[in-house]
C-alpha cells in the first residue's frame, strides 16, 4: 500500500478494497468514484460525551497469514466500540465530499459529447511486562490492545502472539512507547482470507484526532494521498501543520478525455512540497444535513448497500458539520504527527468551476491545435527533489511525464491517483530493509530485488524497501511503466528539454534526530553523461516490481490524550 491509510511498515503492496458491484443502485451509494484511487482514508466523529469514533480504511495485498496491523492509540478504545465498518459506507462518503470540477461559465467553451459485535473485554492483565488491555475477536480479526514501558517486551509479545514484526519497526515503537502510548493490533483469525479485509471502527473515551504518521515512514509510497474526513459541531482544521490553499485558477484539465481530468492532486502534492513537507488542503467543510437526506433516502433492497446505510447514518446525524482534508505526503516529509482541531472559517464547497484560460493557454482547445494547453507534467508529481521533463516515446506520438531526482533520492515508479504509472523522486535514506537484511530473526536474508532490474544503460539500480528505484545519470530523467505481467518498470531516458545544471546543486533537507532515518547515504552527485540528444523511448526494461511481502503493517491514526489543567 501503498500504501496511508493504513501504511506497511515493512510493506507489502497495498491496494484499495473495492465495494463489491451491486445490481441495484441506491441513490448515495451508487455511481461514484473517489477522486484519489489510491489514497488512505480517516473517519473521524465526535460524541456527545467527549468520545471520538474512528473509522480507519486497511489496505493490503499479500498472504492472509502474513497480515498484521499496528496503530498507536492514547487511550484504550471501548471494548464494545470494537467493530468492523462497511467499506462501501466509507467509499460513498469519501467521494461524496471529494472536489467536483465545473465547466467553466464561457459560451465560447462548450463541453464535448461522450457515449457514455464483540464481547466486552476486562481490564488489564500483566503477560510478561506488556499490560493486555483487550484481546477480542471481531469480524475477521483477532484484536489485542496493548501497553508496555519496555519497547523490547512489547516486540516480543507481539512476535509471540503472531504478530509479524520487523527489526525496522523497532526504533518507531521506542517512539511510541516513550510517549506512553498504547497499541492496538489486528491480525486475521486462522480462517480469515484477505478478501475478508474491511475498515476498523473504535472509540477512544477522549481527545483530538491524531495521526501517527512517523511510523508510516517505514514503508510509505512515495506522494502517497490521504484523505482525512472529521464529523464534529464546527469545522476542523490541522492544529500545528499549516493550511495549503490551491488557486482554482492553477487547475489544468482536458476537456476531451473521459472522464475529464484535471491536475488537482499534482496541485496539491506541490503546493505541500512549498510549504516544507507539511500540509492539508481543506477541500470541503459544511454542514452534514444534505448528506444525511441522502443516506436517509436511500432506497434499496441491496444488503451492502442498506449496511452502509445504517452504519454511516448515525455518524452523520449525530454531528453538525463535515471538513474534509486531502494531503500527498513522502516518506521523508513524516516527521511530526498531525494533529485536528476545531477551528473557525467559513463553509469550503467542493464544487470548484475550473478556468478556460490558465498563463494564455486555452483550456478548451481540441487536442493536437497550436493553442493545446495540457502537458504531462501539469498531470506529474516528482516529488519535492524531482524536476518534471517530457519525453516522447518512439515510434509513436505519445508524450509523457518523466523526473529528474536531486542527489541522494531515487526514482521510483508508483501509481498516480488515477492508477496509471507514474514516477516520484524518494529519498534514499528512508529505505528499512535492504538486501542482506532479515524480514524477520529467523528468516532468511533478502536477496537484491536489483539482481533483475534494468535501468537502462543510463541507470543505476538501487534497492528501496526490497523495491528496485534507478538512479539516472546527470542530464537523464527516469520513465515509469508496467509490464505485461504487472511488475513496475523504469527506464533512464533523454528528455525533450535538457535539465539545468544548476538543478543537481539541490540536496535534500536533514532528518530530524527524533526521527529514526533508514540507510546511511554518502550524497555525491551523479556521475556526469555528456547528452547528445533528445526524445528517447521511454519503454521500460523486465524486471520485478519488488516490494515486500508478508509484513507488520503500521496505521498512522491515534487520539491524542487532552490535557488536563
Amino acid at each position: 500500500m501503498r500504501k496511508l491509510w493504513a501504511a506497511t511498515v515493512m510493506a507489502a503492496t497495498a491496494l484499495m478494497t473495492a465495494p463489491r458491484p451491486v445490481e441495484a443502485c441506491g441513490g448515495f451509494f451508487c455511481g461514484r468514484q473517489p477522486v484519489d484511487q489510491t489514497a488512505e482514508r480517516i473517519l473521524f466523529a465526535t460524541n456527545q460525551d467527549g468520545s471520538v469514533t474512528m473509522v480507519t480504511q486497511i489496505q493490503y495485498a499479500g498472504a492472509a497469514p502474513d497480515f498484521a496491523w499496528v496503530v498507536p492509540l492514547a487511550e484504550v478504545p471501548a471494548a464494545d466500540s470494537l467493530a468492523v465498518f462497511p467499506q462501501l459506507a466509507l467509499t460513498a462518503l469519501d467521494t461524496a465530499t471529494g472536489p467536483q470540477f465545473q465547466w467553466p461559465v464561457d459560451p465560447g467553451c462548450s463541453p464535448p459529447v461522450f457515449n457514455a459485535g464483540p464481547t466486552a473485554g476486562g481490564g488489564g492483565v500483566d503477560d510478561g511486562g506488556v499490560t493486555v488491555h483487550l484481546r477480542e475477536e471481531v469480524g475477521p480479526y483477532d484484536v489485542a490492545v496493548i501497553e508496555s514501558t519496555d519497547p523490547a517486551a512489547l516486540i516480543d509479545w507481539l512476535r509471540d502472539n503472531g504478530f509479524r514484526v520487523n527489526d525496522a519497526m523497532a526504533p518507531y515503537i521506542r517512539i511510541y512507547t516513550s510517549e506512553g502510548m498504547k497499541f492496538l493490533a489486528l491480525r486475521l483469525q486462522p480462517d480469515a482470507e484477505v478478501s475478508d479485509i474491511q475498515p476498523f471502527r473504535f472509540t477512544l473515551p477522549s481527545g483530538s484526532p491524531s495521526i501517527p504518521i512517523r511510523l508510516t515512514a517505514i514503508a510509505a509510497e512515495p506522494e502517497m494521498g490521504i484523505t482525512v474526513m472529521l464529523l464534529g459541531d464546527r469545522r476542523y482544521g490541522p492544529a500545528n501543520w499549516p493550511d495549503v490553499e490551491i488557486d482554482d485558477n492553477q487547475i489544468v484539465w482536458s476537456p476531451y478525455d473521459w472522464p475529464m481530468e484535471t491536475n488537482w492532486t499534482a496541485l496539491v502534492a506541490r503546493g505541500v512540497d512549498e510549504a516544507g513537507g507539511r500540509g492539508f488542503v481543506t477541500e470541503m467543510s459544511g454542514p452534514t444535513a444534505t448528506l444525511a437526506e441522502q443516506v436517509r433516502n436511500t432506497m434499496t433492497s441491496d444488503e451492502a448497500q442498506l449496511a452502509a446505510r445504517d452504519a454511516l447514518l448515525p455518524l452523520l446525524e449525530g454531528n453538525a458539520t463535515i471538513t474534509r482534508l486531502y494531503t500527498r505526503l513522502s516518506a521523508e516529509e513524516m516527521t511530526v504527527d498531525p494533529i485536528f482541531r476545531r477551528t473557525d472559517g467559513p463553509e469550503v464547497s467542493n464544487v470548484r468551476v475550473l478556468p478556460r484560460y490558465i498563463e494564455g493557454r486555452d483550456m478548451c482547445v481540441a487536442p493536437g491545435a497550436d493553442a493545446a494547453a495540457a502537458s504531462p507534467c501539469d498531470f506529474a508529481a516528482c516529488g519535492a527533489g524531482g524536476l518534471c521533463r517530457v519525453v516522447e516515446v518512439a515510434g509513436s506520438s505519445q508524450r509523457v511525464a518523466a523526473c529528474a531526482c536531486v542527489p541522494g533520492t531515487t526514482a521510483r515508479t508508483t501509481f498516480d491517483p488515477s492508477g496509471r504509472p507514474t514516477v516520484t523522486c524518494q529519498d534514499l535514506r528512508m529505505s528499512f530493509l535492504n538486501p542482506g537484511d532479515r524480514a524477520l530473526p529467523d528468516a532468511p536474508p533478502l536477496a537484491d530485488p536489483c539482481a533483475t532490474f534494468d535501468c537502462g544503460p543510463n541507470g543505476e539500480c538501487v534497492p528501496m524497501n526490497m523495491t528496485p528505484t534507478c538512479r539516472c545519470s546527470t542530464g537523464y530523467v527516469a520513465v515509469g511503466a508496467v509490464a505485461d505481467d504487472g511488475s513496475r518498470e523504469t527506464t533512464c531516458v533523454l528528455p525533450d528539454e535538457s535539465v539545468p545544471a544548476s538543478f543537481y546543486n539541490g540536496r535534500v533537507p536533514e532528518l530530524p534526530d527524533s526521527l529514526p532515518g533508514g540507510r546511511q547515504v554518502d550524497v555525491p552527485p551523479p556521475p556526469p553523461v555528456e547528452a547528445t540528444s533528445g526524445g528517447c523511448n521511454a519503454g521500460g526494461h523486465a524486471g520485478g516490481a519488488g516490494g515486500l511481502g508478508g509484513a507488520l503493517l503500521g496505521l498512522l491514526f491515534a487520539v491524542r490524550r487532552r490535557r488536563r489543567s
